[in-house]
């Protein structure tokens, strides 16, 4: 049996779609539809189903949270020991509760999570793990000393876009 395919189907003009909208998600149908070469009308028709199938899953702005407040940024590794299927789902729980962990991925290997948290202070942080420790998981915690560059999905999207998907 073969396993079914995760990547949806997109056309180029879809993929161009998304490389713009990656780029700058803040522009009117009207740009948007100059950007990749269509009239406004199938421009949004796409936009709609691409959203429809998930393949845009929103809009955001990149907000710089240590200028809005006095943050600092930590990568946090979580390691389940023992493993079980209720402790993740606890664990998963505490990680979407929390305002200050702004994301979190699942692994494969000895590392069960990875998140970014962000917190006032190192009496915050620990706070802010303190409900962790209580469910008994071992943790690391790596404080970020500064930003080498910004997220950029965008080239990527891009780069996916001109190799044809």
């Amino acid at each position: 049996m073969q396993k079914a395919s995760r990547k949806k189907a997109t056309d180029r003009l879809d993929m161009r779609i998304l490389t713009a909208l990656s780029e700058r998600g803040r522009q009117t149908l009207t740009e948007l539809s100059k950007t990749v070469g269509l009239s406004a009308t199938p421009c949004g028709a796409r936009v709609e189903h691409l959203e429809a199938h998930k393949l845009i899953l929103g809009y955001h702005a990149d907000v710089d949270l240590e200028g809005i407040a006095d943050l600092s940024p930590y990568f946090v590794t979580i390691a389940a020991n023992p493993y079980s299927a209720e402790l993740a789902r606890k664990l998963e729980a505490l990680m979407i509760a929390s305002p200050f962990i702004v994301s979190a991925d699942a692994l494969f290997g000895s590392l069960d999570y990875i998140l970014r948290v962000y917190a006032r202070s190192t009496h915050h942080y620990h706070a802010i793990m303190a409900p962790f420790i209580e469910l008994g998981v071992d943790y690391e915690t790596w404080p970020v000393s500064r930003k080498v560059m910004p997220q950029k999905m965008h080239q990527l999207v891009g780069y996916l876009a001109n190799e044809g998907g």
